[in-house]
């Protein structure tokens, strides 16, 4: 179940959606690398949790050496990590200096969109089970499947964001 706490825009500026209501998911909580490791073993998997947290942690450090080699990494089905940079400019392409002018590199992860990924936003989206009824709310509110979940504004700029009750890392 997604779960999608209700808010109110109230950016004056941006007068299209000013006042109207969105929602935005709500995280109840934030799996790490034991308890992912203990999901895959639950679901039949012929190794231990420590196996899997094992090869999870190898693969992590051949993602990040990977991508120091300035290479993307492409997991067929979930999707594509690669390096993006942030960077002070300079007056002229001479004196642009990638040591002096990068300030930040950072990990990117763009989602697989292919027609045979479950993590295709079309596919997330048909499958999605979403409601307002918060965990521990009492009051009942609508849920439904698929469909609900683009924040209801239509394609304008303000709505269908992915906010959390939880601090993000």
């Amino acid at each position: 179940m997604i779960y999608i706490k209700k808010y109110q825009n109230n950016n004056r500026e941006n007068t299209k959606c000013y006042g109207k209501w969105y929602g935005r998911v709500v995280h109840v909580e934030t799996v790490d690398l034991d308890g992912l490791s203990e999901h895959i073993q639950s679901h039949g998997s012929i190794f231990t949790a420590d196996v899997v947290q094992g090869t999870v942690k190898k693969f992590v450090q051949c993602i990040i050496e990977l991508l120091l080699e300035g290479k993307k990494v492409r997991l067929n089905g979930l999707g594509t990590f690669y390096l993006s940079i942030d960077s002070s400019g300079a007056e002229s392409m001479e004196e642009y200096s990638a040591q002096t002018h990068v300030k930040k590199v950072r990990v990117r992860f763009r989602a697989d969109q292919s027609d045979n990924s479950s993590y295709a936003t079309s596919q997330l989206t048909r499958r999605a089970k979403v409601t307002t009824n918060l965990p521990g709310s009492p009051s009942a509110d609508d849920s439904g499947n698929g469909g609900e979940s683009g924040g209801g504004n239509g394609g304008q700029q303000g709505g269908g964001t992915s906010g959390s009750v939880e601090e993000q890392p």
